[in-house]
């Protein structure tokens, strides 16, 4: 325990997908999603199409990765989950969503800053110097303290934002989704961290997870 507190934890391995699931019980399906050369990259077209869940549970943490898309490409870590929905032997979490996407090509990106790399995805947009380009590896971090919430992209911190505030209860109420409000009350503080497979390729590396006390 004192070594992850003071190191961080490493939830990938740089070879496989241990330490990870995908479904909850039954014959699992192979996943869209392969470990190679200690890159873990999503396989779009090969595989069931679905997140990946840590087996670890988190509360307070600060988390480090570094993620790459090819061009036009979306995907995103959720933490903080606070219910799952089920679409055949998918899991769908609904949390608080680290957008990760090409912000030059990605329809989706250009819609609305709410939708650009590094935003809390669908409520609070990032506020950076440059838009995050496609076949390029970023830095990203994610700094959860009980309702207090940043991202960081490539060393620069994006959003910074207590859950609480008015500040978020205006950008939250940007949304349409039926999940806004839950996901600002944050009745669950402690879950997996998922990560998603959306539109075209994207890889992760260096994933390593501090708990915070």
């Amino acid at each position: 325990m004192i070594w992850l507190l003071l190191l961080g934890l490493e939830l990938f391995d740089g070879k496989s997908l241990k330490g990870w699931y995908w479904t909850r019980g039954g014959a699992a399906p192979a996943p869209s999603w392969e470990a190679r050369g200690g890159v873990l990259r999503t396989t779009p077209g090969v595989g069931k199409e679905v997140y990946l869940l840590s087996e670890a549970e988190f509360e307070d943490f600060d988390f480090r990765f570094e993620w790459r898309a090819e061009a036009g490409a979306n995907s995103g870590i959720k933490y903080r989950i606070q219910m799952y929905g089920e679409s055949g032997q998918r899991l769908e979490p609904v949390g608080l969503e680290y957008q990760i996407t090409d912000d030059e090509r990605n329809a989706d990106a250009l819609s609305t800053p709410r939708h650009a790399a590094g935003a809390i995805y669908d409520y609070v947009a990032p506020r950076k110097g440059r838009l995050a380009a496609a076949e390029v590896w970023h830095r990203g971090r994610i700094v959860v303290r009980g309702l207090h919430v940043e991202h960081w992209l490539d060393g620069e911190r994006v959003v910074n934002v207590d859950l609480d505030s008015a500040e978020a209860e205006a950008s939250f109420q940007q949304s349409k989704r039926e999940s806004r409000h839950m996901l600002r009350r944050q009745e669950k503080r402690r879950s997996p961290v998922a990560l998603q497979i959306h539109d075209g390729r994207v890889e992760f590396r260096k994933l390593r997870m501090k708990a915070l006390k």
